[in-house]
């Protein structure tokens, strides 16, 4: 490994790295310790988990079994002394562990998922800027700290240190393209027949089916492939399949939905305008749209529009851009692809509804 001209890394082909990966979820952390003591408890279970550090750094070890995670006495009243005392306790543990490691370990990775639905009383923004700094101070440049959320997630950041986004290096995470989610069914097929000890097939419409309804999410790929695959009764997956796994009761849609949007959708909306304004704005995915498209495509009344925009900029479903007043989005794609894929759902509904005012039976 070594630095070229342009300030990069460069990784020799076969070059392996030891590095102690914490991963944390913040879906539980309220208040601003829970953050720190989460971090502080996985990092030495994770140490506890790896047995080669009892063997190959010694002190490193001796040192974990010695030391208490949050090792100081912390009130719970936000005191501003105790937050930078809990910071002190965190990084000075995973400082001194490294040192007494030596070149054992490369580093540490911190993980840090579902980062987005941390609340503000957790002063996300403010603990990775406190965090970061005193790991330079100490001069431990051998952890990394990584935050996986929804676009949300920067102005959460910023909303307890204004700088604290600059500490990070924005990477998206782009859907996969057709041919690649094609590819995690055949593969997902393969690793079942070895499981099963038989073979199933998929049918190309199905396949294609699959993929446009997906539009290259891998978890929406892996739900709707799952749910098709299990409607198959005869080691062959048709469209038919597909279409029963994707929108029955219970189906991939409605699990979907109670995984990741249902809350965004139903629970923080009870304006059936405001769920035709998401329509809406789910025609473009997660591209800016302007009021004037969404009052003229949504068939909401301006006034309601209006007022629908800034209800949902408020809880946080829909963002703002902040370069161009009057332009709106949806915080993901993959949020917009299951609106898309619920209006598919109740328009073949409507379709499959027995003509009751024309005397059909029910």
């Amino acid at each position: 490994m070594e630095f070229n001209g342009k300030g990069e890394i460069e990784i020799s082909p076969g070059t392996t790295f030891n590095f102690i990966v914490v991963s944390l979820e913040l879906i539980g952390a309220s208040i601003y310790d829970d953050i720190v003591a989460g971090i502080a408890s996985e990092f030495k279970a994770e140490i506890g988990r790896r047995q080669q550090v009892k063997q190959f750094a010694a002190a490193a070890w001796d040192f974990i079994t010695k030391w208490k995670v949050m090792g100081v006495e912390y009130k719970r009243e936000g005191n501003r002394a105790d937050d930078l005392l809990l910071i002190d306790s965190l990084c000075e543990g995973i400082a001194t562990f490294l040192n007494n490691a030596g070149p054992s370990i490369d580093g540490v990775l911190i993980l840090v998922d579902e980062a987005d639905k941390a609340p503000e009383t957790a002063r996300l923004g403010e603990f990775t800027k406190l965090f970061t700094e005193k790991m330079t101070k100490l001069k431990c440049d051998r952890v990394c700290l990584g935050l996986a959320g929804l676009p949300s997630l920067i102005p959460k950041l910023r909303a307890s240190h204004e700088s604290a986004p600059r500490v990070f290096e924005t990477l998206t995470l782009e859907p996969l393209e057709p041919n690649e989610c094609e590819e995690v069914v055949r593969r997902g097929l393969t690793q079942a027949a070895q499981k099963n000890g038989f073979d199933t097939s998929i049918e190309d419409p199905a396949l294609k089916s699959i993929v446009r309804l997906s539009e290259g999410y891998p978890h929406f790929i892996q739900q709707f492939a799952y749910s098709a695959f299990e409607e198959a009764h005869s080691n062959n997956i048709t469209l038919a399949d597909v279409n029963l796994g994707a929108f029955k009761e219970n189906g991939a849609l409605d699990q979907l939905g109670k995984r990741y949007f249902a809350e965004l959708y139903f629970d923080r909306i009870a304006s059936r305008d405001y769920r035709r304004v998401l329509n809406s704005m789910a025609n473009h995915l997660d591209d800016w749209v302007p009021r004037a498209e969404i009052i003229k495509t949504s068939g909401v009344k301006e006034t309601q529009v209006n007022n629908a925009l800034k209800a949902l900029r408020e809880r946080g479903i829909i963002l703002p851009n902040e370069q161009k007043k009057g332009e709106y989005r949806l915080p993901t794609k993959s949020f917009a692809v299951w609106i898309r894929a619920l209006n598919a759902k109740q328009q073949q509904q409507k379709k499959q509804k027995p003509d009751t005012a024309n005397g059909s039976r029910p």
